[in-house]
């Protein structure tokens, strides 16, 4: 079959075989991990081969039905605020991944794909300032919008937050209006630098 005649797929048609936004899609490409062409309109499209090759690499193949769902990653050990954080965005209808592990989240993060990182900066075995560097400094999670929920609220420390890489910031205790408008922001979009 000649490159003419094998199926080509748009970023829309891509993101849904992989279970993810387009916007990750056209970050792939640029990134140079997923080989596309431009059409005279400036469209992206993949081949289907190329798609099955990076399918193949980065193990990424369909998931559960559920995956319409927009994904949240909360990072948090207390467990009053991971219950809370759980009860108003599944309520809301977001899928959740729940991490407390400093290892799991990079890992986690670049594996499931989730639309949104919620990362408190104050825990025993995690220096969130770290995780979020190591998070803007991978590239499957570099473009994954982090907004920081933590007990943080000197002005310096906010400095900090956002120099690290985080693109939003909530201060605990919060309302439950407050973070799903700010879960509802982010969740629409995508870091543009890397």
């Amino acid at each position: 079959m000649s490159e003419r005649e094998q199926k080509a797929y748009t970023t829309f048609d891509a993101a849904k075989i992989c279970h993810v936004t387009h916007h990750s899609i056209k970050n792939w490409i640029k990134q140079g991990l997923i080989k596309a062409s431009r059409t005279p309109g400036g469209h992206y499209r993949i081949l289907e081969e190329d798609l099955d090759a990076f399918r193949e690499k980065y193990d990424m193949f369909p998931r559960e039905k559920s995956s319409h769902k927009k994904r949240v990653m909360i990072v948090d050990d207390d467990p009053d605020a991971l219950a809370l954080m759980e009860k108003i965005l599944t309520d809301e209808g977001f899928e959740l991944i729940k991490v407390s592990n400093a290892t799991e989240v990079g890992l986690k993060a670049a594996q499931l794909s989730p639309d949104l990182i919620l990362l408190d900066f104050l825990m025993p075995e995690i220096d969130g300032f770290e995780v979020c560097k190591a998070l803007r400094g991978d590239e499957l999670t570099r473009n994954t919008p982090i907004m920081a929920v933590t007990c943080l609220t000197k002005e310096q420390d906010i400095e900090r937050i956002f120099a690290c890489g985080a693109d939003d910031y909530l201060a605990k205790p919060f309302k439950a209006d407050d973070l799903l408008q700010k879960v509802r922001d982010l969740v629409g979009s995508t870091r543009v630098n890397p």
